[in-house]
Parts: C-alpha cells; sequence; structure tokens
C-alpha cells in the first residue's frame, strides 16, 4: 500500500520534471501570425504600466480577452495591493511550491530574497519544511496560504490572525494574488512553459509540499 501511494505521486512529479525544459505546446505567436483581435490586445497592453504582454500569459493570446482580462488583472494585482512585498513575495513562492511551477519558482526565489525573506527560509519551503526564521508578520501570512493548500479551508484561528493584523482588504488582495499565480502556474504547466536554456529545475517532486 505505501508502494503504491509513493509511485502515486511520484510518477505524475517525475513526468513534471522531465517536461520542465520540453518543447512548448502552445508555441509562440510572432507578430506577422497575430489576427486583429491580438493585435488590438497587444496595443491596448502597450497603453498599460507594464507596457508589453507579461511573457508567462503569451500562450492566451490564442483567447484574446482572457490575456488581456488576465494582463489587467495582474497590473491591477501588483501595482495596487496593499500587501507588503515580503508577504507578496511568501505568498507566491508558497503558489510555486503548491503548483511546482519552476518558472515561477526561479522568478520570485530572487524577488523575495531581494525584498528581506532569508534564504534560508527560502531554501526551506522549496524543500518541503517550515522555515524557521520568518518574522511574526511573514508566520502570519504563511500559516494563512498553507491552510489553503492543505485543507481547501482557513481554520478560524490563521483567518484572524491574518484578518486582524492587515484587514479585509488585505484579505481580497492575497486571495485574488493566489488567484491570479495559479492560473499562471496552471497556464504554465499545461503549456510546458520552458525555462531558459540550460536551467536546471529548482523544485524537486514531494509526496506534501508542505509540513
Amino acid at each position: 500500500m505505501i508502494i503504491k501511494q509513493l509511485l502515486g505521486w511520484l510518477l505524475p512529479a517525475l513526468a513534471i520534471c522531465a517536461t520542465a525544459n520540453a518543447q512548448e505546446r502552445l508555441a509562440p505567436i510572432t507578430p506577422d501570425q497575430y489576427t486583429e483581435e491580438q493585435r488590438n490586445v497587444i496595443a491596448e497592453v502597450a497603453k498599460g504600466p507594464r507596457t508589453e504582454m507579461f511573457s508567462p500569459l503569451m500562450p492566451m493570446l490564442r483567447s484574446p480577452q482572457l490575456a488581456y482580462t488576465a494582463e489587467r488583472l495582474g497590473e491591477t494585482i501588483y501595482y495596487t495591493s496593499t500587501l507588503d512585498k515580503p508577504i507578496y513575495e511568501l505568498t507566491v513562492l508558497l503558489l510555486a511550491r503548491q503548483t511546482m511551477q519552476q518558472f515561477e519558482w526561479r522568478v520570485h526565489y530572487t524577488n523575495a530574497i531581494k525584498v528581506g525573506i532569508a534564504q534560508e527560509d527560502v531554501d526551506a519551503i522549496g524543500a518541503g519544511r517550515r522555515p524557521a526564521h520568518l518574522t511574526d508578520d511573514e508566520r502570519i501570512a504563511y500559516d494563512f496560504v498553507v491552510d489553503l493548500f492543505k485543507f481547501n479551508q482557513i481554520s478560524d484561528t490563521h483567518y484572524a490572525k491574518f484578518q486582524s493584523r492587515y484587514g479585509d482588504r488585505a484579505v481580497v488582495d492575497l486571495v485574488g494574488l493566489l488567484g491570479y499565480y495559479q492560473t499562471i502556474a496552471i497556464m504554465m504547466n499545461v503549456n510546458r512553459t520552458a525555462l531558459n536554456p540550460g536551467t536546471v529545475p529548482l523544485l524537486k517532486p514531494l509526496p506534501k509540499p508542505f509540513p
């Protein structure tokens, strides 16, 4: 029974690892291939603060309005979130660990350290261990997010701690952040979005991403 359970999580996880640098299923669309609707979306995005389509969203151009909506949602979350940068980056790291999204993990691994999260804590999350050096505020956010991933619910205790510390808007901002990056993670996992050439995936498959 134990061997069967291990194979149940290990074989799919190894398949994900093996395809981390595989050919993308939804190949990039070159500008000369754009439809009129796709060109209009690209032009509208160029007027926004990012000035160009966020690269992980490019496969979504096959559904232009979805791509445009996702881009605008990303801009709103990034530029108007009430979450402190360490909480923001910690949340994305946890999401990347949950989904084993190698591209997101690499980008936000660096970002998290830049905004002050201890590298030992980042590495602990990647290895599936509880980080030991988080600040009190970071620990409150960690417990909230991990509760959601482990149980698909938030305990009253962890909800109350986060809400009393950050307020109702931050609760909504945090859930919105998770939903947005979850969408990106699923899109990249389905697409097999490639890492940069020669880049080794950092995340390893784990039977339980969180302790």
